[in-house]
């Protein structure tokens, strides 16, 4: 099984019926027909990055539809498009493309893991956004098994449900086979960097003004803020690293970030420029001069990590001894760690509406939570989990209020879930709609009452089929 938390592989983790690896649409279509008729749950899974194990654990019976063997990626070079099967993992994508053209790319997400069908469903977040957008804002088709058993395109589903499955979140609506990408030119070097940072270094300074000028950057830069806790000389501080992508040379690069962002100290040493596929592998934390085909690797299993995740949004600068209280109530959890990713650029151009991700203009950054274990024992589990829920708590000041807002991809159900799965409480559906989709929620409600009214696919975070009732299959 492709699970990438062990929270969900544990003794008492209920487990599914069948796990149906689907190898052509007449697979998903028969397990969606013998799932209705049997009153059964379907859950969909194309990577097994789900931070909740949604996509493969209910507690209710269920199946899997795992869609790892509709994994191909079909390039288009003239009209510069693919059509991509959700099976396929975003590191195929990166390595077909390269392969075939190299000022060719595509606009998606750091770890080359992650299955194209849960990850361009819920926006498809990556370091490319403040130059090209989302993935979602550069797919131009898709094709789908609806509720009957139909597979629609583009066209046959119409723009309704085309509109929903890029952010809203696949599952709620059908299982999405493949998508059709319009690839986008990138400069033939990019030139990244990795720069840290300690506290006791002047750390602060530099985060703060960060928070101010990154979203204000050129659009060709990138720059993440990640928050560790490291050991050094047997004390436990928080070091910072700067990574950071730019879309052309390096002597384009320092005098950019020296007068924009000169509290980084950015130096030309510190630099490396290589081809935009060679980044994807430094973004992934791979050693520069990684063969391309590690991209095409497939981890380990059974996975050794315990995880539980979580986001916000960031629209007005975290003070610096708010930065330095986040730093010490990181140091006593010790596994938690932080990433700020810059929005604006092209970001601040695509209105909210235009896709259900919502988090676009006004917004500073997104952090994402990550508390990573490997302790193996329930109590374990508890301490951290416990600890993650307190440390978002703590942080609730620092980010947006008026609805708090998360991020669909960085799944958290402590924003609220359904369960028992099988039945759908709209007070709770508004919970966590409200904040994955602000105002595209009523949207995606409608989009769902046409599309599936019976509210067949369903989880603890669905979009419900109705905004009134409770409803119970």
């Amino acid at each position: 099984m492709k699970i990438h938390n062990k929270r969900f592989e544990t003794k008492t983790t209920p487990k599914s019926l069948a796990i149906i690896t689907a190898k052509d649409a007449s697979h998903v279509q028969a397990t969606i027909k013998c799932a209705k008729s049997n009153n059964i749950q379907i859950r969909i899974r194309s990577g097994g990055h789900d931070y909740e194990g949604f996509s493969y654990v209910s507690d209710i019976s269920f199946v899997i539809i795992d869609l790892l063997h509709l994994n191909s990626v079909d390039l288009n070079l003239q009209d510069e498009t693919a059509w991509v099967e959700s099976g396929a993992t975003i590191g195929k994508i990166y390595y077909t493309i390269a392969k075939k053209n190299n000022s060719l790319a595509f606009p998606s997400g750091v770890c080359s893991t992650l299955g194209a069908g849960g990850h361009f469903s819920g926006g498809g977040y990556g370091n490319l956004m403040r130059k090209f957008g989302l993935s979602v804002d550069n797919i131009i088709d898709a094709k789908i098994i609806d509720v009957n058993g139909n597979t629609l395109d583009r066209k046959s589903m119409g723009e309704d449900l085309f509109w929903a499955i890029r952010g809203g979140g696949g599952a709620s609506f059908g299982v999405i086979l493949s998508w059709k990408l319009k690839l986008v030119q990138i400069t033939p070097q990019v030139s990244v960097f990795n720069v840290k940072r300690n506290m006791d270094e002047g750390a602060t300074d530099v985060v703060y003004k960060w928070q101010l000028v990154a979203p204000k950057l050129h659009k060709d830069i990138f720059i993440r803020v990640q928050h560790n806790v490291v050991k050094i000389s047997g004390k436990k501080i928080v070091q910072v690293s700067f990574i950071g992508q730019f879309l052309g040379t390096i002597e384009r690069l320092i005098p950019l970030v020296s007068e924009s962002f000169p509290k980084l100290a950015l130096k030309k040493s510190d630099c490396f420029l290589m081809p935009w596929v060679n980044s994807t592998l430094f973004w992934y934390d791979k050693p520069i001069g990684t063969p391309l085909e590690a991209l095409l690797d497939e981890p380990k299993y059974p996975h050794p990590m315990y995880l539980k995740g979580g986001s916000d949004s960031v629209n007005k600068p975290i003070p610096k001894e708010a930065i330095e209280s986040i730093w010490k109530s990181m140091i006593e959890g010790e596994t938690l760690f932080m990433q700020w990713n810059p929005d604006g650029g092209r970001m601040e151009e695509i209105l909210p509406s235009e896709t259900p991700f919502p988090h676009r203009a006004g917004n500073l950054f997104l952090i994402q939570y990550l508390n990573i274990w490997i302790e193996e024992s329930s109590r374990a589990i508890e301490r951290h989990v416990n600890f993650s829920r307190s440390f978002h708590e703590f942080i609730t000041p620092y980010v947006s209020n008026s609805s708090r807002e998360a991020f669909f991809n960085y799944r958290d159900a402590d924003i609220d879930a359904n369960h028992p799965s099988n039945v759908t409480k709209i007070d709770i559906a508004k919970a966590y709609g409200s904040k994955l989709f602000k105002g595209n929620f009523e949207r995606l409600i409608n989009v769902k009452a046409k599309v599936d009214p019976k509210n067949f696919f369903r989880y603890e975070q669905s979009i419900p089929a109705t905004r009134s009732y409770e409803s119970q299959i």
